[in-house]
């Protein structure tokens, strides 16, 4: 990454225009003193970089920190401030912005500023900036407005900056998990994710992610983590976070969010990953299936057409086809058994449904006829054939129905349809 260019004006002139900071040098010294968290503590040291600076932070006692509240800030000399030595005046800016970051990381209208001045800084400035946030990113990335600064930081920083990061949001267990579950901390996280370049920083953030992966996969903000990983990783790298989302499928699929994210793991998954995942939804096909979000997930596993899946799943829902036909979450996978399983699957769950005593129920049922319509458009020879008996013989029932009235008028349409098309070849 190349070094970043010197601003085309001094650092103090940028922050005293906008009020941030100020350098009148001769008022008297800030009064102010912070709590531990924030980073401002007489007693604490900070590392110098490349030679700069004596490693403490300014107290209240040796610093001339001012404030930008008093009216010395408003009405000093800026003739003095531009007559002064320029590596002296940002030197001395430097001074005084020590200890002050994390506060202007966190704050509205300053936070902007700093993250347009972060582009500003040479290497060595932007290094000495970097040393004083990164024990508080984790505390940023949930912020409001600090997390846009680690954003920008993440964009400027080197490859070991970087690692510093990763290292900073892993240290703990979850830690990383509870940040992608606020909507300030998934963005952060997602901008991290986007500029992780060596195996090392994925593996170390995927083991910090696997742990919580069915916490993420059915959060309407942690998702948003998983989804990255699966998009721009290999499957060599996410194969220990699918690992984990197929221990607890089933959780996941009955999920609103999750339904969504399994169907990609799958998509993503391979060898014996995808093989779990596959076997754990065809051991609860049939809670699945009439599931309000887990139907989508059967139905899936359809739309993947692998060689003998739809058999297996065939043979899970054996007998249950006409409860199936009469649930509104269920009657969308028969529908899609009929679609894309095969003639065989079709037939068989037709036969299925013809041979139960109550078939004519499914005429006039509200989710039923949908199935019934749907054995009509993929039937053919003796099947179709036993289907337009089944209405021919109960059209009378149909007639006195909303249901079973809109089948026979779309049976009767496709009928002319037919005799048609018949007449003219």
């Amino acid at each position: 990454m190349s070094p970043i260019q010197n601003p085309p004006q001094t650092l103090e002139d940028v922050f005293a225009r906008l009020c941030v900071f100020g350098s009148p040098f001769n008022d008297p010294p800030f009064n102010f003193v912070a709590n531990g968290s924030s980073g401002i503590t007489g007693a604490s040291k900070i590392s110098s970089c490349n030679g700069w600076g004596s490693g403490v932070i300014p107290t209240p006692q040796s610093s001339n920190l001012c404030n930008p509240y008093d009216d010395g800030f408003l009405h000093c000399d800026p003739l003095a401030r531009q007559r002064e030595n320029p590596a002296l005046r940002r030197l001395r800016w430097f001074s005084d912005m020590r200890g002050m970051v994390l506060l202007l990381a966190k704050d509205h209208h300053e936070s902007r500023t700093l993250q347009e001045t972060l582009k500003m800084l040479t290497r060595e400035e932007f290094s000495i900036i970097f040393l004083e946030l990164i024990s508080h990113v984790p505390e940023l990335m949930v912020d409001s407005f600090g997390n846009y600064v680690v954003q920008r930081m993440v964009e400027i920083c080197s490859e070991e900056q970087l690692n510093q990061i990763v290292l900073s949001v892993t240290q703990y267990n979850f830690q990383l998990v509870k940040i992608c579950l606020i909507s300030h901390g998934i963005r952060a996280v997602e901008k991290l994710l986007e500029h992780l370049t060596t195996q090392e920083q994925r593996s170390r953030v995927i083991s910090a992610l696997s742990p919580g992966a069915a916490v993420l996969a059915k959060d309407v903000n942690g998702h948003r983590a998983l989804l990255h990983c699966l998009k721009h990783f290999s499957c060599e790298d996410n194969k220990h976070l699918l690992n984990m989302v197929a221990m607890k499928c089933f959780w996941i699929a009955i999920d609103k969010t999750g339904c969504c994210v399994l169907q990609q793991c799958l998509n993503n998954a391979q060898g014996g990953t995808k093989k779990n995942m596959i076997d754990a939804i065809l051991f609860n096909a049939s809670v699945l299936a009439e599931d309000r979000y887990g139907n989508y997930v059967v139905q899936h596993l359809l739309s993947l057409k692998i060689p003998g899946l739809a058999e297996r799943l065939l043979r899970q829902l054996e007998g249950k086809f006409f409860y199936l036909s009469c649930n509104k979450y269920g009657s969308n996978v028969v529908e899609k058994f009929f679609l894309d399983s095969g003639g065989l699957c079709s037939a068989f769950i037709i036969f299925e449904l013809l041979h139960n005593p109550n078939v004519r129920m499914l005429l006039v049922d509200p989710y039923g006829n949908y199935v019934i319509k749907s054995a009509l458009l993929v039937s053919k020879g003796g099947v179709r054939n036993a289907l337009e008996r089944l209405i021919k013989l109960n059209s009378m029932i149909m007639q006195s129905n909303m249901y079973g009235k809109k089948l026979l008028a779309w049976f009767h349409r496709s009928k002319n349809i037919n005799m048609d098309y018949s007449d003219f070849v």
